[in-house]
């Protein structure tokens, strides 16, 4: 018999099911069940909201990077729980934006303050130029990824001026104004990247074996320890500093030098499997949020959150003594180029 034989012969065989409906009710099931999975999964890798709904009504709130992504999302999810958000970045166009749909929000209230974080100059004038007798909140959110090896003109290397040291400028510069606060709050956002990188004390710009992946991931792991070390100095304060980490997001301004985004083709491959396994930028910016307005959290300082709760970092980023070391040598990088008015050195 020939093989189209044997296959006219089978359909014959299978002839009544196939005239009947049970195969298309079948299909319909299982693709409709395929679909509830392929949701719940999404779901569950999106994390969970932030589980507080207090506001905070009357508190100042200053985010960097609050342009695009996890930024503007915070941005505009504190304006709609009441504060008044101080808009800090490096594009003016597209802050005025953000700036725009909160102010077109009831009671919005935003400014658009200009700052670029990996200009130390740039942080000093911004913190100068800033007029708040007080700030309730700092949200410490800006950050690149994927750039090649750069050093600033002040010379260091871009992930870790921009992610890093750019933000432990700012936070020693604006301290005063969150000390006059009732309550105030510094929130480093950080990355799941650190749990693979490490300090490298002698080589912070990493002259001698760069990659953008290790610079990206030192710079977010040294955010967890600024946090932890500040945690401690600052514990008989009214100031709390504390990390959290939102997850991996996609479209965020971090994945336009990513290798997925370096050719259309591979782009468009891969958008299905970025829609299931990364957080968008709502779901990314909760953890934030939740740091933000939580008033359970009042006495919290020196921890890591992720996914809205207190999860426990890489060893790396639990060494004291690691910490204390990057705090101190940081000190020493601002110093030359700004005098600050308040440093933080003493655990008293």
């Amino acid at each position: 018999m020939s093989q189209f034989a044997e296959f006219q012969h089978v359909l014959q065989e299978f002839s009544p099911l196939l005239d009947s409906y049970w195969p298309y009710v079948v299909g319909i099931v299982l693709g409709i069940l395929t679909m509830i999975s392929g949701l719940s999964f999404r779901a569950y890798m999106g994390g969970p909201d932030c589980p507080s709904e207090e506001r905070i009504d009357g508190k100042t709130v200053v985010i960097t990077g609050a342009s695009s992504g996890i930024g503007r999302e915070t941005a505009l999810e504190l304006a709609r729980r009441g504060g008044h958000i101080v808009l800090a970045v490096k594009d003016e166009e597209a802050g005025n934006n953000v700036a725009e749909e909160i102010r077109a929000m009831p009671n919005g209230k935003a400014d658009v303050r200009v700052v670029d974080l990996s200009s130390l100059k740039s942080v000093r004038a911004f913190a100068e130029d800033l007029e708040l007798d007080q700030l309730d909140i700092l949200i410490n959110n800006a950050g690149i990824a994927f750039h090649p090896y750069e050093k600033t003109e002040e010379g260091f290397e871009m992930h870790f001026v921009t992610n890093y040291l750019g933000h432990f400028l700012l936070t020693h510069l604006l301290l005063p104004k969150l000390k006059a606060a009732k309550q105030g709050r510094i929130i480093n956002v950080s990355a799941q990247a650190h749990i693979a990188s490490e300090i490298h004390l002698d080589d912070l710009n990493l002259e001698k074996n760069f990659s953008p992946l290790e610079a990206f991931g030192q710079s977010k792991l040294a955010l967890i320890l600024m946090a932890r070390h500040m945690g401690h100095v600052l514990k008989d304060t009214n100031v709390t500093v504390n990390a959290v980490n939102p997850g991996r997001v996609r479209g965020t301004r971090h994945m336009r030098r990513s290798p997925i985004s370096s050719t259309y083709i591979i782009k468009l491959s891969m958008q299905p499997w970025m829609w299931l396994l990364l957080k968008n930028p709502v779901q990314g910016a909760q953890t934030s949020v939740y740091a933000a307005v939580s008033t359970q959290l009042e006495k919290s300082t020196g921890k890591y959150f992720s996914d809205c709760d207190v999860k426990t970092p890489s060893a790396n980023a639990m060494d004291d003594n690691l910490a204390e070391i990057l705090y101190s040598k940081s000190l020493l990088l601002v110093q030359p180029f700004v005098e600050l008015p308040e440093i933080v050195t003493t655990n008293e």
